[in-house]
């Protein structure tokens, strides 16, 4: 798709450009916009049916869609937006000034600008912020055949997988699957075989627990209920799949150490200046490890303080990866829901565990390459030579490793726990954070060791 696009493009004819797109998915055409410029862009969006453009503009990476929407004047936004979807249209409006999505908002019909501002007082994080308005629910005394008859007005692009009961409050009091509806009698009530066990999310659940809740109950879609218990919406699988998607992605940004501000622009020096926000601080940190190492200094001798030194980034770098490890698997938990890993006594139980097998090996490990190395060395000219006691600082260097491991492990366990509790995303104790004040408390109680045992 994308090379006979280009094709068309490059012959500068609108007419078959339109004709190209008449027929062509909207995933795909939002798939070449990544490598379109803006010109190309805009000549796509113009040759397209306004609703395949209005779904086209959904399907676009964060920091495309904000180039594309930066692009177009309001009367051409205005258009995008009739044709969406009222939580399409909330999400496209979220990214505009309050001034923008106000105009936009003014043009449209009555109903559709209040579903929109509706949705817009929702934080975007939570289970009001990504439902839909549009829902078909009934009182529990209508039948089957009142049903069927107002499933047949529905819209006929919503998406309906099943329909919801209400009491006289509009309180859900259970759902009917169409399939089950339609092979009722039509006089049956709705209340004698409506699922008494819905799936409900409150409008203020973080949409990281919407997920958790649909996927441990295995359902299609959840409904969304106000503080009052009141109907107010629906989340359906497509929702859920976005959701996951994004939080999976944003965990993996901020365990590498960046976030996922960096992917909402299409700017290298504000992509450069989210890194920075992570590398810099972590710099900073690493002086602290040079500043011990500095300060234990003047309690070796030259020889002895270089043949230590030999070894403190393999301890430091050992050890910040096994805290990432135990913090990854942490982390993982909470994104997952896993109640294993999401109490902290059987997290403890568990990682502790681990790192009660793997702190002796790596220390052995640790002991038998420093043992084999401090010899090979001796015999460079200039390196190290002459160190003496190369039994103790190999010693030195295998408890080090050993207390390295037991502290990254408690680092991983910890420092997830302890931002969930304070409401700090935990995906950032799984990045620089947990490798740098690992190196730090590693490579003190290394030196310490070695001034205990070498000196």
């Amino acid at each position: 798709m994308h090379d006979e696009l280009l094709a068309t493009l490059e012959l500068k004819d609108e007419v078959k450009l339109a004709r190209l797109l008449e027929h062509a998915r909207a995933a795909d055409i939002a798939e070449s916009f990544n490598l379109l410029g803006d010109e190309e862009r805009s000549r796509v969006l113009f040759a397209l049916p306004p609703q395949t453009a209005a779904e086209v503009v959904t399907m676009l990476d964060d920091a495309v869609r904000g180039d594309v929407v930066d692009e177009l004047d309001t009367e051409a936004l205005t258009e995008i937006v009739s044709n969406l979807a009222p939580d399409d249209a909330a999400d496209v409006l979220g990214e505009l000034t309050e001034e923008q999505a106000d105009q936009i908002l003014e043009n449209l019909q009555d109903e559709q600008s209040e579903q929109i501002e509706e949705l817009l007082e929702y934080d975007e994080q939570t289970a009001g912020g990504i439902m839909t308005p549009d829902v078909t629910a009934l009182p529990a005394t209508a039948t089957v055949a009142e049903a069927v008859e107002h499933v047949r007005q529905a819209k006929t692009d919503e998406d309906l997988n099943e329909i919801y009961v209400v009491d006289d409050q509009k309180r859900v009091v259970g759902t009917i699957p169409l399939r089950k509806l339609v092979t009722s009698r039509l006089s049956t009530r709705l209340a004698d075989i409506a699922d008494r066990h819905p799936v409900v999310v409150s409008v203020t659940d973080d949409q990281e627990t919407v997920v958790q809740i649909i996927r441990k109950y295995d359902a299609a879609e959840a409904a969304v209920v106000d503080s009052k218990g009141r109907l107010v919406g629906r989340i359906t699988h497509d929702d859920v799949l976005d959701v996951a998607a994004e939080e999976a992605e944003e965990d993996v940004l901020r365990m590498a150490g960046t976030d996922a501000a960096e992917l909402e622009t299409s700017s290298v020096l504000r992509a450069a200046r989210v890194r920075l926000t992570w590398l810099l601080p972590s710099m900073l940190g690493m002086l602290l490890s040079a500043s011990v190492l500095g300060i234990s200094k003047t309690a070796f001798s030259v020889v002895l303080f270089g043949a230590l030194v030999l070894f403190v980034p393999m301890i430091g770098a050992i050890g910040g990866n096994s805290g990432i490890q135990t913090a990854t698997v942490i982390v993982r938990g909470f994104a997952t829901g896993d109640l294993g890993s999401t109490r902290l006594a059987r997290a403890i139980a568990r990682e502790g565990r681990i790192a009660l097998v793997m702190a002796p090996i790596s220390g052995l490990a640790a002991w038998a390459l420093a043992r084999i190395f401090l010899p090979m060395l001796e015999r460079l000219e200039g390196v190290v030579e002459g160190a003496p006691q190369p039994g103790a600082v190999a010693q030195a260097v295998g408890m080090a490793m050993f207390v390295a491991i037991l502290v990254s492990a408690t680092l991983g366990i910890s420092l997830p726990f302890t931002f969930r509790k304070l409401g700090v995303d935990p995906a950032i104790a799984s990045g620089p954070l947990v490798t740098t004040v690992n190196d730090v408390i590693s490579v003190a109680i290394y030196m310490l060791i070695g001034l205990v045992l070498v000196r």
